[in-house]
């Protein structure tokens, strides 16, 4: 009799920025960075402009659900998202627009992006601050 064994692989990133909207920027540019290593710095046009809309209860679950909305547009659309302009970012409403480059694949699975250890807070400098941990 095979015994089931599950395997449990993720990747943990600590993302800062002063502002808000320097947080969300860092942890997009971050998840892109684990989709295509590298991608991001090389850029020179976008291929497509895609909106988002989030809101939730509160800031840590809006950057995760944030997070994971662009995840599943970049696998459904198979784009790297690397920049994104807000046009409203409040601690509960994301309304952005994001810009990316069409990839073929990507060097990384991201399976999910979890709320695990995710909690934003500013530490002793004034920068905001979290945790993220990523599914593969």
């Amino acid at each position: 009799m095979a015994q089931s064994m599950e395997h449990i692989a993720d990747i943990g990133i600590q993302v800062s920025g002063y502002t808000l909207q320097e947080l969300f920027k860092n942890s997009l540019r971050e998840m892109a960075q684990i989709l295509k290593e590298g991608c991001c710095d090389t850029i020179d046009h976008y291929d497509c402009s895609m909106r988002i809309v989030i809101s939730s209860n509160d800031t840590t679950c809006l950057l995760i659900d944030f997070l994971s909305d662009v995840l599943a547009l970049s696998y459904i659309q198979k784009t790297l998202f690397c920049h994104v302009y807000f046009s409203e970012l409040s601690a509960t409403k994301v309304d952005a627009q994001l810009y990316g480059i069409w990839f073929d694949q990507f060097d990384e699975e991201i399976k999910g992006v979890t709320y695990h250890e995710a909690a934003i807070s500013r530490n002793a400098q004034g920068c905001l601050e979290t945790n993220i941990i990523f599914d593969l």
